[in-house]
């Protein structure tokens, strides 16, 4: 193959894809929203941006399914391996951090709702002294409500996206819906003195099982601006129903 088809066969298809293009979507249950809320005193609008722009370490998920083997079915065959059960495990997300630490604080606040663990949020504009020496501290002998799996976990979808001609015009090829998903690990945030380096945090999130959209992106190179909000807000349907939309993509996308 010359190089100018070898060029032009990747132009058909869309280009090749590259490994920092993709978005993170947060789909929030009220009780989670709330508890989050208080501990950042901002609404939700104020850290949407923060959370899905910041996010620079996403993963798309395995897949892995559990096999048993079946003896004699044909003689001198031996055994013959079959498929039974798919497994789900664990994902990373990882954040850079704002001067105000919204990611970590986004994350604490949720596994704090989680375990029942109360949290604590200060006045804004606070001086070093008085964060160190905070009234209110809880008793030492208490107890953890856990709540209920419904109440905290959360559905979220990771697009895997392709560079388009500006930033809302990048093209969506896959999705991955993560349902009931939740934080259980939140990774140890390094600090030290020495060179500046921004501040990263990293959760390990648990979930239930995952839905997978397809999005072709042969056949025209970029979504007009008009265009992009349509796929990513069907992807979830008003918060009381708890169904997804039939239809993810428009007439220009395939849907399966």
């Amino acid at each position: 193959m010359s190089v100018n088809r070898f060029i032009n066969t990747i132009s058909e298809r869309g280009g090749m894809s590259v490994s920092n293009q993709y978005e993170v979507k947060f789909n929030l249950k009220g009780n989670v929203q709330s508890a989050i809320n208080f501990a950042l005193q901002e609404t939700s609008a104020d850290n949407d941006y923060v959370m899905v722009e910041f996010c620079d370490e996403a993963q798309l998920p395995n897949i892995n399914t559990m096999t048993g083997t079946l003896v004699g079915r044909y003689t001198g065959q031996g055994s013959v391996p079959y498929a039974h059960t798919p497994t789900y495990t664990e994902f990373q997300l990882g954040w850079l951090c704002d001067a105000n630490m919204v990611p970590l604080k986004f994350l604490t606040a949720w596994h704090d709702y989680i375990i029942g663990n109360d949290s604590r949020s200060s006045k804004n504009n606070q001086s070093k002294w008085q964060m160190q020496n905070a009234t209110g501290r809880m008793k030492d002998q208490r107890e953890f409500n856990i709540q209920y799996p419904d109440d905290y976990q959360c559905d979220l979808t990771i697009t895997k996206l392709e560079m388009g001609q500006s930033e809302t015009s990048r093209r969506p090829s896959i999705t991955y819906l993560m349902e009931r998903a939740y934080p259980y690990a939140i990774d140890a945030v390094p600090l030290s003195y020495g060179n500046s380096q921004l501040t990263r945090v990293t959760a390990t999130f648990q979930y239930h099982r995952h839905q997978v959209f397809y999005n072709n992106v042969r056949g025209y190179s970029y979504f007009s601006q008009s265009e992009v909000p349509v796929w990513r807000n069907r992807l979830f349907e008003s918060e009381n129903s708890g169904k997804f939309s039939s239809t993810i993509f428009d007439s220009k996308s395939r849907y399966i």
